[in-house]
């Protein structure tokens, strides 16, 4: 492929794992009007989030036995056309349940896409733009938080949920026709086997990758699996104006994303360090500053400048570290990714219902302490780092 077209490829990637991250978000965005709407409390509906979080963590970790020998751009095609699925049957959801059933193609689709995105981009381009294709690649996630959570927010809250899933429904659509006209195909030398996974979970960065993702994550979407009705109840937020408090996190996001590459070129722990003390001390600032709408106003740029940059600053980490399991390190990361979203939403529920908000933020910032414990302890023990 020319230049121009590689380049084209890697930015469709970057809009399938944006809508990726607006389906997997979209009731975050619109907990507030669709709970209600079905009947339950904030805290049963965040297993619309838990749900297709555990899902994804399954198929992603078992994606590189299935798929195979199996062209890695159409595995990529498949998991938007279940997000097709799953949002066709969201607008049609008489309960809660159904919702939950529709949240189970959303949870393949997940798990089906990041377990092969990085693989996919960096075969686009040549090995030495490989971390540019990444970058990019992976900035659709923080282009999500930009605008497809906060649009998708908005319209929820003005036109009804059900109208926010259907149009993320016909952007998948579009997505996947991008990929498969733009993307060339890949395909591994040799297909991944059961004991090939095991070796790659040997593997001593892999292990630390998967740890401090699952503890960063969890902390994350602890707290902002509730970011609606914490923003609505704890900083006087109407719920019109949330979408725009959404968007801003997300426009600090995008920034992040494409920022903390500096210091990846550096050093990829360096880079997951900086990431997690950044969300540590947003989360205290939100915690003792955002009382108010104007000091919400100040604290969620901050919180989303290291957030937006968590996704492709743990898969450089991966990248990096796991040397020659690279593509079996990547699946298991995005495996443990999407689990630990789906259990910061369930844990932050249980914590919102049952102990209030303080703890809930609380829980947050002590499991990054505990990440950034073990993230030094890594880099002063690895030659290469020290």
């Amino acid at each position: 492929m020319t230049g121009g077209r590689q380049w084209m490829a890697t930015i469709a990637l970057a809009v399938g794992i944006f809508i990726l991250i607006t389906i997997e978000e979209l009731p975050i965005g619109v907990l507030s009007v669709m709970a209600p709407d079905l009947g339950v409390s904030a805290g049963v509906g965040g297993l619309a989030v838990t749900v297709p979080g555990v899902l994804a963590g399954v198929i992603g970790m078992l994606a590189p036995v299935l798929v195979r020998g199996l062209d890695r751009r159409l595995v990529l095609v498949l998991a938007l056309g279940s997000v097709v699925l799953s949002c066709a049957l969201s607008v049609v959801a008489p309960n809660f349940a159904v919702l939950l059933l529709a949240r189970l193609f959303a949870g393949t689709s997940i798990g089906l896409y990041w377990s092969v995105l990085a693989v996919v981009a960096v075969a686009q381009v040549p090995a030495s733009r490989a971390s540019r294709a990444l970058t990019v690649a992976f900035s659709g996630a923080g282009a999500a938080l930009v605008l497809g959570v906060p649009v998708a927010s908005w319209i929820g809250t003005h036109l009804g949920w059900r109208s926010a899933f259907a149009v993320v429904g016909l952007a998948a659509l579009v997505a996947g026709l991008l990929i498969l006209l733009l993307v060339a195909p890949v395909r591994t030398e040799a297909p991944v086997t059961v004991r090939m996974m095991r070796r790659a979970g040997r593997s001593r960065g892999v292990r630390h990758a998967l740890v401090l993702t699952g503890l960063v994550i969890t902390a994350q979407f602890i707290t902002y699996g509730y970011v609606s009705p914490l923003l609505h109840a704890r900083a006087d937020v109407p719920f019109t104006r949330i979408g725009a408090m959404l968007l801003l996190f997300g426009l600090a996001g995008i920034v992040g994303n494409f920022a903390v590459g500096i210091v990846l070129r550096r050093s990829a722990p360096l880079g997951v360090l900086v990431i997690a003390a950044g969300l540590g001390a947003a989360l205290l600032a939100f915690l003792l500053i955002a009382r108010t709408p104007g000091t919400a106003l100040l604290v969620m740029p901050l919180w989303g400048l290291f957030a937006g940059a968590a996704s492709v600053t743990v898969q450089a980490f991966v990248s990096s570290e796991a040397r020659d399991v690279v593509e079996e390190g990547t699946a298991m990361n995005s495996a443990v990714f999407n689990i630990s979203i789906a259990f910061g939403a369930l844990i932050g529920g249980r914590i919102l219902d049952h102990a209030g908000q303080t703890p809930l933020v609380l829980t947050s910032v002590t499991m990054i302490v505990v990440a950034i414990v073990i993230l030094v302890r890594y880099i002063r023990t690895t030659p290469t780092h020290v």
